[in-house]
């Protein structure tokens, strides 16, 4: 049997905690993957990527388990620029979609 949503005012308050978490979960999944998948894609090690960065390999490995929080933009800049890509940034609400670049 699978899951349906059901409307959010029927839900239990535990279950809009377990909706919440498990969405938190899966943003941190899909951040995990992006960036190391984006790294091993250029061929590069942590270590050689930490390095050309000249972040310990601890950070590097941290932002690819998806610990962002306390990332500055121009770290991630610059971790997604030493592969060939670009950092696009959003800020989206319900009324609200801005680039910022």
């Amino acid at each position: 049997m699978g899951f349906a949503f059901a409307d959010p005012d029927v839900l239990t308050e535990a279950q809009r905690e377990a909706v919440a978490e498990h969405r938190r979960s899966v943003k941190i999944e899909s951040r995990k993957l992006s960036l190391r998948e984006m790294r091993e894609d250029a061929q590069l090690s942590q270590v050689e990527l930490a390095t050309s960065l000249k972040l310990s390999v601890d950070r590097v490995a941290r932002m690819e388990a998806g610990d962002l929080d306390r990332v500055q933009v121009a770290t991630l800049r610059r971790y997604v620029e030493a592969m060939g890509g670009r950092l696009k940034v959003k800020a989206v609400g319900e009324a609200i979609h801005v680039d910022l670049g």
